[in-house]
């Protein structure tokens, strides 16, 4: 991860977040550019992960009610594999634990066996499903959570 940093996003980001959400087709959701800047209320947050001046990746998370919930989480194809979604996801649950969450949520499409496996090394294990959430394909969601112990 070397030369990784993690920061909250800026609207300067929101093209290279666009570009790499697009490649992750179907993977990662497809959200609209002003979903990722921060809302009025504090509910949502959204970090990138930069390497030098690029963004390797990004994650957008909502916190509400003792619970978070990741909402979109896409890394560039050359910086998969490399550390750079762990270090999105840990910021996204540090912040929740900060926020007095006890809980971590996200959908996944079921056929995702690699999204599969790197949250199963996070923690998550299988909470639910949800049938024909995902369309393009239409595909079952499974729903993953993991606890968030409190701090002190």
């Amino acid at each position: 991860m070397s030369g990784l940093t993690v920061r909250g996003l800026e609207a300067r980001d929101l093209d290279a977040v666009l570009e790499i959400e697009r490649a992750a087709l179907p993977w990662a959701a497809q959200w609209t550019p002003d979903s990722y800047l921060p809302a009025p209320d504090g509910g949502m947050r959204a970090w990138v992960a930069e390497r030098g001046d690029l963004v390797a990746g990004f994650v957008l998370a909502r916190y509400a009610c003792g619970e978070m919930e990741v909402l979109n989480l896409a890394v560039a194809e050359g910086a998969r594999r490399t550390g750079v979604g762990d270090a999105l996801v840990r910021a996204a649950l540090e912040e929740g634990k900060a926020r007095g969450a006890s809980q971590a949520f996200l959908e996944v499409r079921e056929s995702n066996a690699g999204a599969l496996g790197f949250y199963a090394a996070l923690g998550f294990t299988a909470a639910g499903r949800r049938k024909g959430y995902y369309q393009a394909p239409v595909e079952d969601a499974l729903i993953l959570s993991v606890p968030l112990p409190r701090r002190g």
